[in-house]
């Protein structure tokens, strides 16, 4: 960023999550430095995980309001902050406010039919299976258990209901679609109330329209 500035270039940023580019632009704040000793003791206390989250609740329920009992995730990083810091999440994000790393960034984004998204969503669906994806949740499974937050990503959720047996493979792939169709109409919706001045057009069209922008 600071040699763009220094050479009068643009800064293109492409690809990455809605949340990634929000990030960028509003900051995030600091965490307090985390010790190999902290890690251990915060993993040993979140053995008891219902006990973490009746003392996070307990001493900052602001904090807590919109987290969830079996929320190991995020439990973890409060519990993290506060072991490492002794001071409550709230307090300490309160105390390290975020600052902005990109600002006056013109925003483009692309418009994809509705029923033409569904339609990719539900080919690379059946790619994915094709080139294995049981096997690869099975490996993760096995190597990872169901533990970690990232195993309840869409895709992976799916087919842990598939090998439970809860389902029959053409639901799962099924259910893959419509959850990976309503995420990305949640992130469209993400992009429109979160940012402003977005030029939002087909991919087309975006090309002639940023040379226009920028030349």
């Amino acid at each position: 960023m600071q040699i763009c500035k220094k050479d009068n270039k643009n800064l293109i940023i492409i690809g990455g999550t809605s949340f990634y580019l929000k990030s960028l632009m509003q900051g995030l704040s600091k965490i307090p430095t985390i010790t190999e000793q902290t890690i251990q003791t915060v993993n040993s206390k979140l053995k008891n995980l219902p006990k973490c989250y009746d003392l996070l609740m307990d001493i900052d329920p602001l904090y807590m309001k919109n987290i969830t009992s079996n929320d190991r995730y995020r439990i973890e990083k409060a519990l993290l902050i506060y072991e490492s810091s002794n001071i409550i999440p709230t307090k300490w994000f309160e105390l390290n406010p975020p600052k902005p790393i990109i600002e006056n960034i013109d925003i483009f984004n692309i418009e994809v039919d509705r029923e033409i998204l569904r339609e990719r969503i539900s080919q690379r669906t059946q790619q994915m299976y094709r080139l294995g994806l049981i096997d690869e949740i099975c490996y993760l499974e096995q190597k990872y258990s169901r533990l970690p937050n990232a195993m309840g990503a869409i895709g992976i959720v799916e087919v842990l209901e598939y090998l439970d047996g809860k389902v029959t493979q053409e639901k799962m792939l099924e259910n893959i679609s419509i959850h990976t169709a309503q995420l990305a109409k949640r992130q469209q919706t993400f992009n429109r109330t979160q940012f402003k001045n977005v030029v939002n057009a087909p991919l087309e069209k975006l090309e002639s329209i940023i040379l226009k922008h920028f030349f």
